[in-house]
């Protein structure tokens, strides 16, 4: 490779690195900017909304909207947990009444688990971990019922006999293995 190429080559490797980075600015800076406006920025619509497309000819708009079919669903779970129901009778209760989560699929723990960290059911639309965006989305739930299941979700963080558990006895979650906790 002659002089010339090898600096031509480290010209068009720095520019392209250069909109690379610019792009990606670019991408985060419009991402921030639609959760603040409320527009949805991609992925399935969460269980209780439903996107409202709004077209203007060379884009769209997308925004969530309560689903009035599916809202209730949603609440309903929230009042559970908030009334210390287990999770798997939760799960049960739904899967026995034939709703299905937002993909269209019976319930499980995990997609429970992600209802109830998703902080759009409370208004609050996010971007990235560090971006929240209060009053961006129809709120289903009240911050009382959200913060209420929170608390029962931080209640039996460290005590995973009481899901495994068929029965429940006094003991269990208050005592632990010194060994593997």
């Amino acid at each position: 490779m002659t002089l010339h190429g090898a600096l031509l080559e480290s010209v068009f490797e720095g520019v392209g690195e250069y909109f690379s980075r610019e792009l990606s600015v670019k991408i985060s800076r419009n991402g921030r900017l639609n959760a603040e406006r409320g527009q949805f920025n991609g992925g399935k619509p969460p269980l209780g909304y439903k996107l409202e497309i709004q077209d203007f000819g060379t884009y769209k708009k997308k925004k969530l909207v309560i689903d009035e079919e599916t809202a209730p669903i949603v609440k309903k779970v929230f009042e559970m947990r908030a009334n210390d129901i287990p999770v798997k009778d939760i799960i049960k209760f739904l899967n026995d009444n034939k709703y299905k989560n937002s993909r269209n699929k019976p319930f499980n723990k995990n997609s429970l688990q992600h209802l109830f960290n998703n902080k759009k059911y409370i208004g609050i639309n996010t971007y990235g971990k560090e971006n929240e965006f209060p009053n961006a989305v129809p709120r289903i739930i009240d911050d009382e019922l959200f913060e209420k299941v929170q608390n029962i979700k931080e209640k039996y963080k460290h005590s995973p006999g009481i899901k495994k558990a068929t029965e429940r006895y006094l003991l269990t979650g208050k005592i632990f293995c010194g060994h593997c906790r």
